[in-house]
């Protein structure tokens, strides 16, 4: 074993574990007591200065190229790891939707439902119902609101179909469609093959350094393309053109 090798798996991996279990501590402390006091605004900067510190202390090293949205949009990322939602919250602050068995993660699920993640069933119609609400209401009401259409995570080596069904809350909303492409440069990001959540943190911790560049492309309007499907398509295009991948054929949902 090389010696940075070494001295990061036995020597930094642990202090690494211990950072990150006082910032666990501090997050349940802060959802506990302060979140319900304050409004919203204090809630996003916390939660942006909580993912800044958790992507910094597992060892991500985030690079973020183009314009930051300024105003509510539809935020939509290709899906590599379980870190993108804290990396893209690090970058700005932004509400999710996340696939229902992420609320069972220790502790990180309870730390996002608290956060006001939303958690869908993809398969139930009731729950995309829901999401469309909830996510419309959101926008309206000047908060981001973000989703990985590809509903599942790659090795980030291709892009997955997104699927258009809740691309339809930009519309509703009359918001921007805001397509980011992430690209991990390490291949210890990728979260597959029915990798567990912790194992796959193990991992990261393991190696130096992380890096990843949270490439924001040029928004697109609802006033452009009126349809879920076009804008599911443009976005997809953009974020495949962003990362140097052949975009894929858009599902219909």
């Amino acid at each position: 074993m090389q010696l940075p090798q070494f001295l990061t798996a036995y020597l930094l991996r642990p202090l690494r574990v211990f950072a990150l279990l006082l910032l666990i501590m501090a997050g349940l402390v802060i959802l506990g007591t302060l979140f319900p006091l304050l409004a919203m605004p204090a809630r996003e900067y916390i939660m942006q200065r909580w993912s800044q510190a958790l992507i910094y202390i597992v060892g991500i090293r985030l690079r973020i190229v183009g314009d930051l949205p300024q105003t509510a949009a539809l935020v939509v990322a290709n899906h590599v790891s379980w870190a993108d939602p804290f990396v893209l919250i690090a970058c700005a602050p932004v509400h999710f939707v996340a696939k229902a068995e992420i609320r069972s993660w220790p502790v990180f699920g309870w730390l996002a439902a608290q956060a006001g993640t939303i958690f869908i069933q993809r398969e139930r119609a009731r729950d995309l119902h829901k999401v469309t609400h909830h996510f419309t209401l959101a926008l309206q009401n000047g908060l981001s609101v973000g989703m990985f259409p590809e509903s599942t995570t790659t090795d980030g080596k291709q892009l997955l179909p997104f699927k258009p069904a809740l691309f339809q809350v930009a519309i509703e909303a009359n918001v921007a469609c805001q397509p980011v492409a992430l690209r991990y440069e390490h291949e210890v990001a990728a979260w597959i093959n029915n990798m567990g959540f912790i194992s796959s943190i193990w991992r990261i911790m393991g190696v130096p350094q992380v890096p990843v560049v949270a490439t924001y492309c040029v928004p697109i309007m609802p006033k452009q393309l009126t349809h879920r499907r076009d804008l599911a398509c443009a976005s997809e295009t953009a974020i495949a053109s962003a990362l140097h991948l052949p975009a894929p054929r858009i599902e219909e949902n």
